[in-house]
């Protein structure tokens, strides 16, 4: 009977930590709580994301994976923003430009 009473309130206690009530809300992960005003290096931005919310903000993720919120309207960021996007859209050229190599079917006949 107490294996059966353990085992019941172990299931409670695990649907209740892996299930979510009605109309919880799921924190978001990106959240900027302050917005940075040192430039970052054009070289270190792998990409951006901008998030609009109660803090609007671009937010830079460099190529160490670290996430720097900066504010959309100072020129700097609307420069890196540019920067990124013409980098990302001169790779999408060059890919779409060259072909991928086609193997060249010589086949020799055998001499007679």
């Amino acid at each position: 009977m107490r294996l059966l009473l353990l085992a019941l309130l172990g299931i409670c206690c695990l649907s209740a930590c892996t299930v979510d009530a009605v109309g919880s809300e799921v924190p978001e992960r990106s959240i900027c709580v302050s917005l940075s005003t040192q430039r970052l290096p054009i070289n270190r931005i792998r990409t951006y994301t901008i998030k609009e919310g109660s803090v609007r903000a671009v937010i830079f993720i460099t190529k160490r994976g670290l996430k720097v919120c900066a504010n959309p309207e100072a020129e700097w960021v609307k420069s890196a923003v540019k920067s990124v996007d013409s980098r990302s859209t001169t790779k999408r050229n060059k890919s779409r430009a060259a072909p991928p190599a086609q193997p060249t079917n010589t086949a020799r006949t055998p001499s007679r």
